[in-house]
Parts: C-alpha cells; sequence; structure tokens
C-alpha cells in the first residue's frame, strides 16, 4: 500500500503556553528539540508497533502450528520518519499479547524484507502482502511463505500516469520458523498488469477458498488472491487470481471480481463511504452465521473519494454480498451491505478454531512534520480484531436502501440483520487491563491516565451523549466521545484536544451508526474505548470500531468522566474504567528510539521516489 494521511483543518484558536517533558514550551519550543526527545511522551505501549521509525501496513499475519508461533509483519522504513525505501519489518506472539522482534529492536534488527537492488524487479520497495504457514506446495510441514508486491518504478499513484509493471508480485520463503527469509529464484511469480489501464496493482491477499472452487468447478484445490487495482476513467477494481495448490507459483487472472462504478457508493455516503477511483490493500473471504450459511466478505482502502464530513479523501470500507458464477464462468461479487471500517488486513487463526482476525494500521495526525522528528516515529496497529457475521433477530420497520445491514424477514413479519460483526480479541483486552487499576464511575470528573480503557452503556439518549477523556483539571484541553441520535453518528470531537499548534485546530471524527429497533424498543449503547498515549480507539456494540489520534499538549490532561451535550439527557451504566494498560512489549526499552537518517538526493532520484527525513538535524 501507497500510505496516505487524513486531511487538517486549519483555524486560528487562543494558544497557551503548556507543559510538556518538564518543560514550559511554545510551538517553536518544540521545533527546536532535539530528535526522539517527544519518543515516550504519546506512544502506545498495548498495541502492536515498531521499535520506532516510519510504519504503515500490517502484513502477513499468520499461525505456525509447528511453533505455536504467530507472526506479524509491517510496512516500514526503519529510522525514518517518512514513507520510503518501504521494507517489512517482523514481531512473533504466542499469544497475540505479548511480541517480540525477530532479530532485535535496535536500529534495523527487525527487518525481514527489504528491497534489492535500484533496477531490479524490487528494488524500489517491498510493499503490502500476505503470508500462509505452507510451503509453495500448499503443505504445511513447517515452511512459510511470503506474498507481496515488488515494486521497480516510482511514483505510483491513481491521479498520475501508471508506469506499466511499476508493481509486480513476488514471493519470499523461510525454512527456519522466520528467522530468515530467502526471496523466490523466479520472482516475480505474476510479471503482467491486469488487463486494463490501470491505476494500480499491489497488496495481495491470498487464501484457499474451498467454498469458490466448487463456485467455479474447479477439478482441484487453488488458492484465490485479490489485489488493489482500478481502470482508468472507469473505477476501481478488484481482480480475482487463482493458483492450484499444487505449484503457489503459477499464478492465472480470473476476473474482475467486482466492478462497481467510479467514486460510486453502495448507500448514502455517510452510511456505506465512497468507493473513491482506486482500491487498495483487497481482502476476500467468507463467514459461516449461526444457522452455517455463508457469506461474504471484501474490505478495500480506497483512494479519491473525499466527502465533507469524512477527514480525508481515503476510506477503508467492507461489504458483505453474495457470489455467484457470470456465464463466461467468472466469479461475481454482489454487495449486499456495507460500511466503514478502520483496518486492513486478516487472516484464519488455526489456534482457535479457525476465528477470522483482522488488523489495522492507525496513522499518525500531527500536522506536516510538526513534533514528528522529535517523536521519532510513526503510525501503529490498532487492536486485532475478532470478525464474524453479527445477527440481531426480531428487529422491526428496518431502514429501506442498502446500508450497513442486510435485513431478511421472518415468519413472524419481524426482521434478522446481517452485518460485519468486529470487537477486539476477549483475551487481548483482558491482558492489557490486567495491567491497570479498575474503577466503576459514579458520576463527576475522575483521574485518569494517558492509557487506559473505559466502557459505558448509553439509554434513552436524547440529544449527545457519551463519555469525555484526557481533559485538563481547567478544562482547557478535553477530547469528547459521543452518541448523537439526530443523525446516527459516533463522533470524537477533537477541537480542544491539544494545544500544539496556536495554527491547528484537529477535525472531529465521524461514523455512521443506527441501533436496531424491535418490538422491546431501541437497543443500548454499549460503548469500549481505549486510549492508550495518542491512540484512541472506540467500538460500539460489535459492530462499529472507530480509529484516531489525540496529543494533549498537557501532561495532567487525564481526567475523564460521563458527557452530556448541552440540552441532553441519557441513561448511563455499567460505566467501567482500567486506568494504565499492560505493556506488550517486555523485551524492548519504553525508549526504543533509533537515531534518524537523512536520505541523500542520489538515494531518492531527487526526492521523486520518497521524500525521505528532510527536516532540519537536531542533536
Amino acid at each position: 500500500m501507497l500510505a496516505s494521511f487524513g486531511a487538517i483543518a486549519f483555524a486560528a484558536i487562543t494558544y497557551l503556553p503548556f507543559s510538556l517533558c518538564q518543560s514550559t514550551l511554545t510551538a517553536d519550543g518544540i521545533a527546536s528539540m532535539g530528535n526522539n526527545s517527544l519518543f515516550t511522551r504519546w506512544r502506545p505501549v498495548a498495541h502492536f508497533i515498531a521499535p520506532a521509525g516510519w510504519m504503515n501496513d500490517p502484513c502477513g499475519p499468520m499461525y505456525d502450528s509447528h511453533t505455536e508461533t504467530y507472526h506479524l509483519f509491517y510496512q516500514w522504513h526503519p529510522q525514518h520518519i517518512n514513507w520510503g525505501n518501504i521494507s517489512w519489518g517482523h514481531a512473533t506472539s504466542k499469544d497475540l499479547v505479548d511480541w517480540v522482534d525477530v532479530g532485535g529492536w535496535q536500529d534495523s534488527e527487525a527487518l525481514a524484507l527489504g528491497p534489492g537492488p535500484v533496477g531490479s524487479y524490487d528494488g524500489l520497495g517491498i510493499f503490502s502482502g500476505t503470508a500462509q504457514p505452507v510451503n509453495l506446495h500448499a503443505q504445511s510441514d513447517g515452511n512459510l511463505t511470503i506474498f507481496y508486491t515488488s515494486v521497480s518504478k516510482l511514483p505510483i499513484g491513481w491521479n498520475i500516469p501508471y508506469q506499466t509493471l511499476s508493481e509486480t508480485q513476488s514471493i519470499a520463503t523461510s525454512s527456519d520458523g522466520g528467522r530468515t527469509w530467502q526471496k523466490y529464484e523466479g520472482n516475480p511469480v505474476i510479471d503482467s498488469d491486469p488487463p486494463w489501464n490501470v491505476t494500480g496493482f499491489r497488496d495481495p491477499f491470498l487464501e484457499p477458498l474451498p467454498e469458490l472452487d466448487a463456485i467455479l468447478d474447479k477439478g482441484e484445490p487453488h488458492y484465490y488472491a485479490v489485489f488493489g487495482s482500478g481502470i482508468r476513467g472507469v473505477g476501481p477494481r478488484i481482480p480475482l487470481y487463482s493458483a492450484p495448490a499444487s505449484d503457489l507459483t503459477k499464478w492465472s487472472f480470473e476476473s474482475a471480481l467486482w466492478e462497481p462504478a467510479a467514486n460510486s457508493s453502495l448507500g448514502s455516503v455517510l452510511e456505506t463511504g465512497s468507493y473513491g477511483f482506486n482500491f487498495e490493500v483487497s481482502g476476500f473471504f467468507d463467514l459461516q452465521d449461526s444457522k452455517g450459511d455463508t457469506h461474504w466478505f471484501v474490505n478495500m482502502g480506497t483512494e479519491g473519494g473525499n466527502v465533507t464530513f469524512h477527514e480525508s479523501a481515503h476510506w477503508a470500507l467492507w461489504n458483505m454480498g453474495a457470489i455467484s458464477r457470470r456465464a463466461n464462468g467468472s466469479a461475481e461479487f454482489t454487495p449486499q451491505a456495507g460500511g466503514a471500517v478502520y483496518a486492513i488486513t486478516s487472516f484464519l487463526d488455526s489456534k482457535n478454531g479457525n476465528r477470522r482476525i483482522q488488523w489495522g494500521w492507525a496513522p499518525e495526525d500531527l500536522p506536516g512534520t510538526f513534533a514528528l522528528t522529535q517523536q521519532g516515529f510513526q503510525g501503529c496497529f490498532a487492536l486485532p480484531r475478532h470478525l464474524f457475521v453479527h445477527e440481531k433477530k426480531g428487529i422491526v420497520n428496518p431502514p429501506s436502501g442498502l446500508g450497513n445491514s442486510k435485513y431478511v424477514k421472518d415468519s413472524d413479519e419481524t426482521y434478522t440483520a446481517y452485518t460485519l460483526g468486529a470487537r477486539p480479541l476477549d483475551e487481548v483486552v483482558d491482558a492489557i487491563r490486567q495491567g491497570g487499576n479498575y474503577d466503576s464511575i459514579k458520576g463527576g470528573q475522575w483521574q485518569g491516565s494517558q492509557h487506559m480503557s473505559l466502557t459505558v452503556t448509553l439509554s434513552k439518549v436524547e440529544g449527545t451523549a457519551g463519555i469525555y477523556i484526557a481533559q485538563s483539571p481547567d478544562g482547557q484541553e478535553s477530547t469528547a466521545i459521543y452518541y448523537s441520535p439526530g443523525n446516527h453518528t459516533i463522533q470524537v470531537d477533537r477541537s480542544k484536544s491539544s494545544l500544539l499548534n496556536p495554527n491547528v485546530t484537529f477535525d472531529p471524527v465521524v461514523g455512521y451508526f443506527m441501533p436496531y429497533t424491535t418490538s422491546e424498543g431501541e437497543e443500548d449503547i454499549v460503548m469500549n474505548i481505549f486510549l492508550d498515549g495518542s491512540l484512541l480507539e472506540v467500538y460500539v456494540n460489535d459492530r462499529f470500531s472507530l480509529t484516531t489520534r489525540i496529543y494533549p499538549a498537557r501532561t495532567d490532561s487525564t481526567g475523564y468522566g460521563t458527557y452530556l451535550g448541552k440540552g441532553a439527557s441519557a441513561q448511563f451504566s455499567d460505566t467501567q474504567a482500567w486506568i494504565g494498560l499492560k505493556d506488550v512489549w517486555p523485551e524492548r526499552p519504553s525508549n526504543s528510539s533509533s537515531p534518524l537518517l537523512w536520505d541523500t538526493a542520489q538515494e531518492t532520484d531527487n526526492y521523486v521516489w520518497w521524500t525521505g527525513n528532510k527536516a532540519k538535524r537536531m542533536a
């Protein structure tokens, strides 16, 4: 994937000095601080994060039963705070809670795969991909296989001319449990673009899909891969490729799995998002409901679909639908529901009944390069999420049209709603909460931490109601998280989240959420909130997730409590807090920063391939 950021709106606000790292600083003061001097100030401790440097997409999650080990990789530019020379870092876990860097945490020790010489098939980048705990003949014998996009030409963008064969698809394997990796000598294994005028072709997501074998009448088991792509001037696409399981180096183009129109939407844009003009990091998988019926899902990062209430032109979306066989024998996906999600890739956890686990990237939201060299890193992952078919019976008066849920009428004249369920893994939540102290909130303002977990149940909401966090004693800084029934949204009001820069205010983050209504009335709203340094995650009713960032400037901005908007009312129950979260990197020091490196014009084709670290160098 090519990394992208949310837009930040600029407006004049009152500026006051603030306390930071035991100093009183102005904005110019931050700019004069040394590299990595703010490394621990807003750094998450309970989430998956690179030791230091630039980090974007999660890659290659898998479980290796031979060593009883989970593997997770990430897009990485070690010792830089900007995207470039993109590589894969690597860490492992025995329980999805505690993680260990493979090779070590210092500098670039955790590097698993890096680009080859400039001019080679992957000389300008190892873009995103997936992995399988099998050999090249799909046999589980202790070998591991990575599939990645190999990049030989830059720049790449959906809105600029695409250079043919900029992105090809390649393989790397490991025979020592993932400690070392060897690139396949026959790379690239897909060395042609899809049969259209592409806007991109990257980020392989592949798995065996026996049900698709049956639909397509395959004579032997196959693996299937989808990619992010699009047809210039026509719309985004998900190309579908297949390879016989007996030889995972022999890939053939099947079809465009799905053909949405450019910048279209499944339903209202607020509820289902915009498909934009190009897809990235596409995913394709099936889940079974309680009756054993199959529901098919795609996920994709969309580019170019900007709308006024969304913070960037990039959406992370999911769609649920059906798979059929076209007259020409190819597979076709037809969406039936969809929405936004803050996630990127997923895998089957064979250790735990083949449950599907999803990982997502959480970019920073600091303006420009402001404070980034002082922070010394960018990006981390959200909590791992369990994906499932969410079902709710007894629905009355469902909304018309396509939206977040698919409604099926039952014999009693009510409806069952089906949608994508997503919640943080129970064992991960339990473990990281053990790192703190438990409180049951009864009202008023309480003193928290910049690492904490909250739950609250809301009912009978009139106006806006929820939780506030990261509030200073005088209210100068504060972040509100609330449900607004007027437009069925969950919102994070960041207008007072930080005094970092006198010329910047942080946009609100908005996500659509409509409670279900049954004959007993409207369902309660159950919020699970995680604040870990600057990272803020909000989960609602096991079917809504939102991820964003806040950067309180004051070190005493740790207050929290229940929130009611002006003239609002609501009933609050089951309001709980865990103050302090577990550090899930037991073998790293709290400050795992690395010296920042500066790229020369020669190393970056005069900064055309990537911008490099070009900010003023400070000791």
